[in-house]
């Protein structure tokens, strides 16, 4: 879990602390076996949340070009229109054809019906355009030089379903204490690993001893159980980079983001589902952006 800069990150940390040691039932199952805060001239100089938001970025940037056929199935067939490309702009090219700034795309509202995921990227329909992944621009800007990030790591015998109960609990706490306005904005505030894999990209961009290190990979559990399991740790470095794959699902073809995919889901499950993916799709433009 890291708490977003935006955040009052000492009161909402505290509130957290307090909603985790208030249950018996939590203070049972639940131990916190890492906390730092990481400056944000260091995240910076480490291109640590550009890394982080790697594929979503690529998207931000590019838009429909980079749509892969799937994609553009699935926009036609949820938005009842023919895929134009010149009407699908990344979020980077929004902010110039609209004219407002990265808080103000961010905070745009759309009806659900105007919102499409696919393949682990957000479009909404803002007036007559299509724009993707509408929230990097100001996730980006928001880090800068002088917003730091707190990070924290749980152990729990939760499973993801019930991890996600006891998060809405501390929702409600910082509802209580003014800092949120409502339930449904707590990924404004914090983030927090949905599944095996996230688990690992989280630790991959935000884990770091003292001297400003990255923690041994091998001290988080699904990335431990997939190379003890023969993955190679070349191959799970490409997952994380190049997160989209083809599945077959009940006979069909499927693509969609691992992240996505594997929320919730247990470390065999999500091990079987990677194993069985029929292809992967790559991204290999990153460095050019």
């Amino acid at each position: 879990m890291y708490l977003r800069p935006e955040s009052n990150g000492i009161k909402v940390e505290s509130a957290i602390m307090r909603g985790l040691s208030g249950k018996e039932e939590y203070r049972e199952r639940i131990k916190l076996v890492y906390l730092a805060n990481l400056p944000g001239s260091f995240l910076v100089q480490k291109g640590v949340v550009r890394n982080h938001y790697k594929a979503r970025y690529i998207f931000a940037r590019l838009g429909g070009k980079i749509f892969t056929p799937y994609m553009k199935r699935r926009f036609s067939e949820y938005f009842g229109i023919e895929y134009t490309g010149s009407r699908v702009i990344g979020a980077y090219e929004a902010l110039h054809n609209l004219h407002i700034t990265e808080d103000e795309l961010f905070d745009t509202w759309v009806p659900v019906e105007n919102m499409l995921i696919v393949d682990g990227q957000v479009i909404k329909k803002i007036g007559d355009v299509y724009v993707v992944n509408s929230d990097i621009p100001a996730i980006l800007h928001k880090n800068n030089n002088k917003t730091d990030i707190a990070v924290m790591i749980f152990r729990t015998h939760y499973t993801g379903e019930e991890f996600y109960r006891v998060i809405q609990d501390i929702t409600g706490l910082l509802v209580e204490e003014g800092i949120l306005h409502s339930k449904s904005m707590f990924s404004r505030v914090f983030h927090y690993s949905k599944g095996p894999f996230e688990q690992i990209l989280d630790a991959v961009g935000f884990l770091y001893n003292e001297r400003g290190e990255h923690l041994p990979l091998e001290k988080i559990r699904f990335y431990k159980y997939l190379v003890d399991r023969g993955i190679a740790p070349e191959s799970i470095k490409q997952t994380l980079t190049n997160p989209i794959f083809l599945f077959d699902t009940e006979g069909r073809e499927e693509e969609d983001s691992i992240f996505v995919k594997t929320r919730n889901m247990e470390y065999s499950e999500s091990m079987g589902l990677i194993n069985r993916a029929k292809a992967q799709i790559f991204l290999d433009i990153y460095d050019r952006l």
